[in-house]
């Protein structure tokens, strides 16, 4: 059934050089916040907003990219997606106007992001593995989104001394061409595959019955939570930095720290949910990240600490996807995995835009980011909670379905 003359191993490799490049550029363009505020003369909680917006919008597409490449094929999407992104990221680096910077970096580049994310090539791989391997392959592919963090966070800080915001978002514009050649890997191969061509481009009935079930519902909670804490760390890990008392230089190679501990931590995730239950793995992820949240509040933190603070957050920092993914497919099977994972990946990025927007209000209203690493704490406890519910025997029944 899952024998295939077009190794499944070469759709990852592909899904993983693509995710490498989606999430590379947008997890570390957020670390230019404050040269890009200072050259456009844009304040920081407006800022915040456009990329918030930019979170919200890629959310907002995903779904509907999912369900477009599942009636039209994968590889087409997102060359798609790619188009724009470039062209956003070009276009960012060469306005000189508020207006023009976020049309492009909240509404081009938004859209491309979300053309060219998790639910479009995890479908695609998804689909291609058997359940017993499958979350190891969905933590492969999505180690690709980590390891590309740590190289385009570790690129930004080599260059920042010698390029300006503009000339680096010309830069990884240009890298994002890594996309299109990938996507030769990613052509559907429809006498390959057991799934049939839709018959509509939405499959609506599939939403509609995804949503009224309560386990599908808590994930997309839980997944709420780990958008607030991404984008929040990652537009505002600058003043976080800061916040703690540390170089500005620490933001980069935490984030790069960040990016590389977690290529360890989603396939060991993606390994450890082929054998126990996601859920409670998730439960796990979200109740560590509280603590370690809580750490930077209470604990003095010196650059020793933030770096053991960055490994331990990075092993967690996506390893929320593999398992929230592999719960989806093993809830409601791989035919749909695309745009029903894309619609929990819109919750994730309404938590995005939250914590992106939110994070610049506290920053603006009170000069600290006290409250808004509070607020991220609790909101990891209740996103550890609301998998608790979830029980290994109600997960068995939807395998035996």
């Amino acid at each position: 059934m899952f024998q295939r003359q077009f190794n499944p191993w070469w759709i990852v490799a592909a899904a993983f050089i693509i995710l490498g490049c989606n999430m590379g550029v947008r997890l570390t363009t957020g670390l230019l916040l404050p040269d890009i505020s200072q050259d456009l003369s844009i304040p920081t909680s407006e800022l915040a907003f456009g990329f918030g917006v930019q979170n919200l919008l890629w959310g907002a597409v995903s779904p509907l990219a999912g369900m477009m490449a599942e009636r039209y094929g994968t590889a087409k999407i997102l060359l798609m997606g790619a188009g724009l992104f470039i062209g956003g990221m070009i276009w960012a680096a060469l306005t000189e106007s508020a207006m023009g910077f976020f049309i492009a970096n909240a509404v081009l580049i938004g859209v491309g992001i979300g053309a060219t994310t998790f639910p479009i090539v995890l479908g695609a791989v998804g689909k291609r593995f058997p359940a017993k391997s499958r979350t190891l392959a969905l933590g492969v592919t999505s180690a690709g989104g980590s390891l590309g963090q740590f190289i385009y966070a570790f690129a930004l800080g080599q260059s920042r001394s010698s390029l300006n915001w503009s000339e680096i978002f010309i830069l990884f514009g240009v890298s994002l061409f890594a996309i299109v050649i990938a996507c030769w890997f990613m052509r559907d191969h429809r006498q390959e595959t057991t799934h049939p061509l839709p018959e509509k481009l939405f499959n609506w009935n599939a939403v509609v019955t995804a949503f009224k079930n309560r386990d599908y519902q808590l994930l997309n909670i839980g997944f709420f939570v780990c958008g607030f804490h991404i984008s929040m760390m990652t537009v505002h890990m600058a003043g976080v930095v800061s916040y703690c008392g540390l170089p500005p230089e620490m933001a980069a190679n935490s984030l790069a720290v960040i990016g590389l501990a977690n290529v360890v931590g989603v396939i060991l995730v993606g390994w450890a949910g082929d054998r126990w239950h996601k859920p409670w793995l998730l439960l796990l992820i979200y109740w560590l990240r509280a603590c370690l949240l809580m750490m930077l509040v209470f604990v003095p933190i010196n650059s020793q600490l933030f770096y053991l603070f960055s490994v331990i957050m990075g092993v967690l920092w996506l390893s929320t996807v593999p398992l929230t993914s592999g719960a989806v497919a093993q809830i409601f099977g791989t035919q749909n995995l695309a745009s029903l994972f894309g619609f929990v990946m819109f919750s994730h990025q309404i938590g995005a835009f939250v914590g992106s927007w939110w994070g610049g209000i506290v920053f603006d209203q009170f000069g600290s980011y006290e409250l808004a690493l509070i607020v991220s704490a609790g909101l990891g406890v209740v996103a550890a909670a609301v998998h608790l519910p979830i029980t290994p025997s109600a997960m068995r029944r939807y395998s035996e379905v």
